[in-house]
């Protein structure tokens, strides 16, 4: 079976082009990354019979489905644009949380349109950690937190009792987001399904750059820093969310 690998600043991707269905353990050893592939998720992309240029499928590493992997949904598109799912450098795709145009920039980078948030929560409280923080969901759900150096804060034992809280029927990814200036953010993420934190996360991203917007009310373009110092922008334009990020075709390889 083939298989292609890319990444979104980072965080990486095992795809598969054509597969409707992959077996929970299957994702499990694929993902692992001493014995298996190596990646934080699985896709599955198929070309669509409907008004869309494909349908896509993402899987955490642990197996568990999510609605939205936004680097994972750029990610996509580039695979999608190689295997000639499209013709020019804009698509139209469904996923989970529903549907998401996009488009290849001059540049190769990927500008996504996310789902934007209609509310979110603010002033929320965790035991034994004094920071308040705020929920908002842009395809799947974010905790956000803003700290005063990101690099210092110890994100496994703070993501885990974040994302594990009771008040989460379903878990949550986990933010923690330092303030650079007006417009530009620093970011690492806790993400569920990963259990640890990845290089990057789109949803994550977006949500905290956005989330930036509403607290200020100035709707300026927002830059955004990973861990590994790759910037990503989040805009509003004519009140539609975006994300837009470089992305790397890896390798392409068949299991046997």
């Amino acid at each position: 079976m083939k298989f292609y690998k890319l990444h979104g600043a980072g965080n990486d991707f095992i795809f598969f082009s054509g597969v409707k269905n992959i077996p929970k353990e299957k994702i499990i050893e694929l993902c692992d990354r001493n014995f298996g592939i190596g990646g934080d998720g699985v896709i599955t992309i198929n070309k669509s019979r409907r008004q869309f240029d494909f349908e896509m499928k993402y899987f955490n590493s642990d197996g568990s489905e999510a609605d939205f992997c936004a680097n994972g949904g750029r990610c996509a598109v580039l695979l999608s644009h190689k295997l000639k799912y499209f013709e020019g450098n804009k698509c139209r795709f469904i996923a989970g949380d529903g549907n998401h145009t996009a488009e290849i920039l001059s540049d190769g980078n990927i500008r996504l349109e996310m789902k934007k948030p209609e509310s979110f929560a603010s002033g929320i409280k965790f035991n034994g950690i004094k920071k308040e923080f705020y929920f908002l969901n842009t395809g799947v759900e974010h905790t956000v937190g803003y700290f005063n150096d990101i690099a210092a804060i110890d994100i496994d034992s703070i993501g885990k009792a974040i994302r594990y809280n009771q008040m989460f029927s379903n878990g949550t990814n986990v933010d923690l987001v330092q303030k650079i200036n007006e417009h530009t953010l620093k970011i690492r993420t806790y993400e569920r399904g990963v259990e640890g934190e990845t290089k990057a996360c789109g949803t994550g991203i977006t949500a905290a750059g956005y989330l930036d917007m509403l607290l200020t009310q100035d709707f300026n373009e927002r830059k955004i820093i990973t861990i590994n110092g790759v910037e990503m922008t989040v805009s509003l334009y004519k009140e539609i969310l975006f994300i837009s990020g470089p992305v790397k075709f890896v390798f392409e390889g068949q299991i046997i």
